[in-house]
């Protein structure tokens, strides 16, 4: 590990340099957020963008540069809020100069070699790691998966089905921008340029990425690969149906799963109130049940409307939502290199909210 290791003396903390690349994008901006959150000085942070300009950081603003073999050097980490194709060309350049990377986007998830980790369910995987390379995972996968990896290790898992309901800054800025523009709308017509498959406004689609052959689309089949590499449970019986909904932020998940072993439902909630990162309400109705506005600028799963399913055997059925540009992104990478080197990233994770 090069840099200085972090050093807390007399209150004074020692911090590493850390990087942003898509500084100025949606999940690049609650990165910025949430490192000012923790305290990260402004001169320990490298923001980066494909054009040079500034990017606001706390009370100020930082400047945006290109990054180049020279700023990757100096870096400790470096967090990709980028696209597949950016973050894979990052990687193969100047990246190989960065201790640890933390991808946001798909290109490394499914990659044998590189580990795909939500702390609270895999952070073992962690040990030992050849590169310099971690994936996060899909936002639905890594709220989940911190439901379904307490319950795993409990009681086993035997299958997993599950209807995301995905806002639609999950599409970035320009998800958002369509989503406002149609709802601004007195027609009922697509917004130019909007990266959805239908209208988003008063509406749903239940299409996320492109349509297979199978009738599976990218987004299904990256849940179900991920989920099961993230439980390392490679044959677990597992199907998704991802739908965008006309929620600026918050994805949220109806869960159905089958456990192995016998358990009952009292047993399983002291389980998800135990877990780490979960948030669990009752759903006798004495609590307001999970949704998006709930987990907006939050960090915990909440998950609630646990039940028995009739007719199942062993089979269980809840909701959960999350922050998708939080736990689902900027700040399950920040635990990620929290996890990895705790001594030298664990005071970039910032005070829970």
């Amino acid at each position: 590990m090069t840099g200085p290791r972090l050093e807390r003396l007399e209150g004074v903390v020692r911090w590493p340099i850390v990087g942003v690349a898509g500084a100025r994008g949606v999940v690049g901006g609650v990165f910025l957020s949430m490192l000012a959150d923790a305290g990260l000085p402004a001169e320990r942070l490298r923001a980066f963008g494909t054009e040079v300009g500034t990017a606001a950081y706390g009370e100020g603003s930082v400047p945006v540069r290109l990054l180049d073999d020279e700023a990757a050097g100096e870096l400790d980490v470096l967090f990709l809020a980028t696209d597949a194709a950016i973050s894979r060309d990052i990687v193969g350049g100047p990246g190989r100069r960065v201790p640890l990377i933390v991808d946001n986007s798909s290109a490394f998830r499914l990659d044998p070699q590189v580990p795909l980790v939500v702390p609270e369910a895999n952070a073992r995987a962690l040990r030992g790691r050849a590169g310099n390379v971690v994936a996060n995972p899909n936002c639905t996968s890594a709220a989940a998966v911190v439901v379904l990896a307490p319950i795993r290790d409990a009681f086993g898992l035997a299958s997993v089905d599950l209807a995301s309901y995905q806002a639609v800054s999950g599409a970035g800025r320009a998800g958002l921008d369509a989503f406002l523009a149609e709802r601004g709308s007195d027609d009922r017509e697509q917004a130019p340029g909007s990266p959805f498959h239908g209208r988003i406004a008063d509406s749903v689609v239940p299409q996320i990425d492109l349509l297979g052959e199978d009738g599976w689309t990218g987004e299904e089949r990256k849940i179900h690969a991920e989920i099961r590499k993230i439980l390392e449970l490679p044959d677990l019986d597992v199907a998704a149906t991802a739908v965008r909904v006309p929620v600026k932020t918050g994805h949220s998940v109806a869960l159905h799963l089958r456990t192995q072993r016998n358990a009952g439902l009292s047993q399983v909630e002291e389980v998800l109130r135990r877990a780490p990162g979960l948030e669990f309400r009752a759903a006798d109705g004495s609590e307001r049940h999970p949704m998006p506005l709930d987990v907006e600028g939050r960090d915990p799963v909440i998950v609630g409307r646990l039940r028995t399913i009739p007719g199942r055997d062993r089979g269980f059925a809840c909701f959960l939502t999350s922050d998708n540009l939080r736990k689902g992104a900027a700040l399950n990478a920040i635990q990620v290199a929290a996890a990895a080197d705790p001594d030298w990233f664990g005071a970039l994770v910032p005070p829970r909210r």
